[in-house]
């Protein structure tokens, strides 16, 4: 809270559109119609969604954000006014309800918009208030939604019209109804008292804001006992409600909410001391919670309040026509229907005009936003404070023209493996530029990356005509050039800016010490993966695992976790010859699409690979390498025994499931965070282990180690998935489709 806030207008925006989200989760002005309709859900369910978790979760942010921004502009004038307006229209839409839970429904309502108030009014004795009246509204509110869930259950109704002489048919609910009750409608010497009290005195200073808490808080007393009297009162003319005793057991969850919210209120003061440590970060606080302050204002406004509801209960006869007729024109229920309605009819006529089905237009557009908005705000306002060396290598020069190069004939080629090996180029290029840069973990995954994009680029290119089409004519090309070059323009523009902008020391200064002497590695960027920023990356694989099971759901018809395709044996084997021959390329793959030199050269190096993958895992902690880099080659090697002998070959070579590989993977990250947990008490801490061999001698290693393995493994599941669903289940496509003109796998000797 003592940073100091940014200035200018983009403050004020950033808080009225946070004010947005979190009003609207609460269902407060403007945003208050959603939650009476919403009622579907059991009383239980409501006890807990109303009065502890899901519509606070705005009144949460509010108060977790009012230390930081309530100084700022728009925030207490948007809370305060919106939470009044939700007060007064909460309660005096609960006076008009007959049945009970909507009644509680639209108390909530009320209530949200007290605690907006009290959270957003910026002040230590409300911030106080707020807290006090936050957990006073989840004890009584749950108790009277859990009471409403018996009534329901026993009386087969809610309505309180047909509701009569509850109160001597079931006298211990009706107690258990009226403490909570009592403590909504804020009566001593209930916790609800004191919260309620805490507010009144907070705005003592402010008369036309307490004018309204006065009479919203008139209006809690007035809903409070219209609850009790249509719950348990007796009623001339309607018979008493049948009433099935309920189990001793559905009373204790509503009566141990009320009895504490009894408790709470003699103990104010020791509450007061575990509220005060959030009402000081607005300020000093001056004045503790409790249940007797004296004679003060504060405590006559309460009396005020509730000699003002028992008024309003009394008249509630003559008010009948009044509350009639003071409504909205258009009910809750219907006006979110409509707004919703003119949504789905203006996402329609946008999409209508905007989706072509055009995948250049899609991207064109795009990138056109990124050139102009943050483009010419970059121009705009952007501070230019960088000192820019053309080069510190001759060398990066010469690189950056061939990347330059290779960019420009890509655009300008016409067939679609001539135009991604010069992309793949550029990316080449800019893993050498991480070389020059004295980076060579990094410029060894960029290779590798680059390396295994082109392989998922050539199973793809497969399925698509050599040459790109015609179109687009010569005008438009020259269009897109000159978007692409803008794009890139702004690109390095923001790079610059955002270099320059920079105010404080970098974090990662401290990294190389930190992988040192925390993560017990000298590779600064494998440790940063698997320890620094070790959740960043438990993320990233998450997002991987995600994403390939999207992927292979969008081609796979039948379970990608099924047997592997098993090659059926040649004539030699049937004949009783049980020598097992490795990579027999021949037997899936027609012969203009064999290579010996390719076999023969993946015979010789798969295994090499493989073991330089492992190579990468173990020794990246202190060398370039690691899970991610030792996973990319091992993929590479799985893809050399593909493109060598076709789709059983790669079932040879990886005889298990890709999902299995992936989920192995996440857990084994996972698993390695839990042990760090039971180390050390922090999720993915490392820990060195020292260990003797006789033959090696002293050695460590490093819990982390065992995260590296889940990523190795995830990697290698992605790829291999990659391999299966648009290289084996493709070309099993191609052979169920009998497809044998695109030269794929035409030559079938067995069931797949």
């Amino acid at each position: 809270a003592a940073a100091p806030l940014p200035g200018g207008g983009y403050l004020t925006v950033a808080v009225l559109l946070i004010l947005a989200g979190a009003l609207a989760k609460s269902a407060v002005f403007p945003f208050n119609a959603w939650l009476p309709v919403a009622m579907a859900a059991p009383t239980p369910v409501s006890a807990y969604l109303h009065a502890a978790a899901m519509v606070k979760a705005g009144i949460f942010l509010i108060g977790l954000l009012g230390p930081l921004l309530a100084p700022a502009g728009g925030w207490r004038p948007v809370t305060v006014v919106a939470g009044l307006v939700t007060l007064v229209i909460g309660g005096w839409a609960a006076l008009r309800q007959v049945d009970l839970k909507l009644l509680l429904a639209y108390g909530t309502v009320s209530q949200l918009g007290l605690l907006t108030v009290v959270f957003g009014a910026g002040t230590p004795k409300a911030a106080l208030a707020g807290v006090a009246m936050l957990a006073a509204h989840a004890l009584f509110k749950a108790a009277l939604f859990l009471v409403v869930g018996i009534l329901d259950h026993e009386a087969g109704t809610r309505d309180l019209r047909d509701l009569s002489g509850l109160g001597r048919a079931a006298p211990v609910l009706a107690t258990v109804a009226t403490l909570a009750a009592a403590s909504m409608a804020g009566v001593p010497p209930l916790l609800g008292f004191v919260g309620k009290e805490a507010a009144l005195a907070a705005f003592t200073g402010d008369p036309p804001v307490l004018i309204v808490l006065v009479v919203g808080s008139a209006l809690t007393v007035a809903y409070s006992i219209r609850f009790l009297w249509g719950a348990f009162g007796t009623r001339p003319g309607v018979p008493d409600t049948e009433w099935a005793r309920p189990p001793a057991a559905m009373f204790v969850p509503p009566a141990l909410l009320a009895v504490a919210g009894l408790a709470a209120g003699p103990a104010a003061g020791w509450l007061s001391g575990l509220f005060e440590p959030y009402a000081e970060l607005f300020g000093p606080v001056e004045e503790r919670l409790a249940l007797w302050h004296g004679p003060t204002a504060a405590l006559g406004l309460s009396a005020l309040v509730l000699a003002g509801g028992v008024v309003l209960h009394l008249v509630r006869g003559p008010l009948a026509p009044l509350l009639a007729r003071l409504r909205s024109p258009v009910g809750g229920n219907q006006g979110y229907e409509w707004v919703t309605h003119a949504f789905d009819r203006l996402a329609i006529e946008v999409t209508g005009a905007t989706q072509r089905g055009s995948l250049p237009q899609y991207l064109g557009t795009v990138l056109l936003a990124l050139v102009f908005v943050p483009g010419g705000a970059m121009i705009a306002t952007a501070p230019w404070r960088v000192d820019l060396a053309v080069w510190d290598n001759p060398a990066q020069l010469v690189v950056c023209v061939v990347i330059a190069v290779a960019a420009l004939l890509a655009v300008s080629a016409r067939r679609r493996l001539t135009a991604m090996l010069l992309v793949g180029v550029t990316g080449y290029g800019t893993a050498m530029m991480f070389v020059l840069y004295g980076a060579p973990d990094v410029a060894l995954t960029q290779f590798l990356v680059e390396t295994a994009t082109i392989a998922v680029f050539v199973l793809v290119l497969r399925r698509l005509p050599a040459r790109f089409s015609a179109r687009p004519l010569r005008r438009s090309r020259w269009v897109r050039r000159g978007i692409g070059i803008a794009a890139g323009v702004v690109m390095a523009g923001l790079a610059l800016v955002a270099a320059g902008a920079r105010r404080a020391p970098s974090i990662s200064a401290a990294f190389p010490d930190l992988a040192l002497t925390q993560g017990y590695g000298r590779n600064v960027v494998n440790v940063t993966l698997v320890d620094i920023r070790a959740w960043d990356t438990m993320g990233e694989i998450s997002v991987l695992v995600v994403t390939a099971t999207g992927v292979a759901s969008l081609i796979y018809e039948r379970s990608r976790t099924g047997p592997r395709p098993r090659r059926p044996p040649p004539a030699a084997l049937r004949a009783g010859d049980r020598r097992t021959v490795w990579l027999r390329g021949g037997q899936t793959l027609p012969e203009r699409r064999r290579s010996i030199v390719f076999e023969v050269v993946t015979r010789l190096i798969f295994h090499t690979v493989l073991i330089f993958s492992f190579f990468l895992l173990f020794s990246g902690h202190n060398a370039p390498g690691g899970g991610f880099a030792g996973g990319l080659v091992a993929g590479l090697a799985l893809a050399l025994r593909y493109l060598a002998g076709g789709r059983y070959e790669l079932a040879e070579a990886a005889p298990v499931g890709a999902g299995t590989v992936l989920g192995a993977g996440l857990g084994i990250s996972v698993g390695s965070g839990v042990l760090g947990l039971a180390l050390t008490g922090q999720v993915l801490q490392s820990v060195k282990v020292n260990l003797w061999l006789p033959v090696v001698g002293d050695f460590y290693l490093v819990t982390s180690l065992f995260f590296d393995i889940g990523v190795y493994l995830v990697v290698v599941g992605l790829i291999l998935d990659i391999l299966r669903s648009l290289g084996t289940e493709v070309d099993r496509h191609v052979e169920a489709a009998g497809d044998a003109g695109h030269g794929l796998v035409v030559q079938r000797e067995g069931p797949p």
